[in-house]
């Protein structure tokens, strides 16, 4: 009797308004996927997702943030480095730009991004009214091996805007790193 091959696992701390199952279930096709309650944001929610990922999770995961999950998410990179293999961070309200009036973030996540170790894929709706656009490249220029994508006719909510977009956005980040993008040098259109 053959055994089922370990699956790698992935956590989504989902702190968006509507939490997306078509995100979960499209990933738990793959992956052995994990969704703890967001809480509240702030420290307590960090403390309580670092213990539960403490409790539930033995080895490496891929992590994916989303909206306000996003700062649970980056905290959890930076307090278990060894043990992120990859942090995807979805319309993620983690930094708020100085001058924009955006509200939300935190200006200690904003202070520590360039101490996130592993691959990084920032994803943003193309129409998304409550990310600031400048959030953008603070991400991409301060995060170390940050990759930025833009998700065409979708708001803040991508995963319920562009769900099918999103999910391949996702799976493929996952399975391949920074790899699936297509360098500016490079004369590949697929990689």
């Amino acid at each position: 009797m053959a055994s089922e091959p370990v699956r790698e696992t992935v956590v989504i701390v989902d702190g968006s308004e509507r939490r997306s199952a078509n995100l979960r279930d499209g990933l738990a096709q793959r992956w052995l996927v994990l969704e703890p309650e967001p809480g509240d944001s702030g420290s307590d929610a960090s403390d309580r997702l670092a213990a539960t990922l403490d409790a539930l999770v033995s080895e490496q995961y891929g992590l994916i943030g989303v909206s306000a999950g996003a700062s649970a998410a980056l905290d959890q990179a930076l307090r278990s480095p060894e043990r992120v293999t990859a942090l995807i961070l979805v319309a993620p309200l983690a930094v708020r730009p100085a001058g924009t009036g955006h509200t939300g973030g935190s200006t200690d996540l904003e202070h520590r991004l360039s101490e996130v170790q592993c691959p990084t894929l920032v994803v943003f709706g193309q129409e998304d009214a409550r990310v600031a656009p400048e959030a953008a490249s603070i991400y991409r220029n301060r995060i170390p091996n940050c990759n930025i994508a833009f998700v065409y006719g979708a708001g803040h909510d991508i995963a319920a805007d562009r769900p099918q977009a999103l999910l391949n956005l996702v799976a493929d980040y996952l399975e391949r790193r920074e790899t699936f993008i297509v360098q500016s040098r490079s004369g590949a259109i697929n990689p």
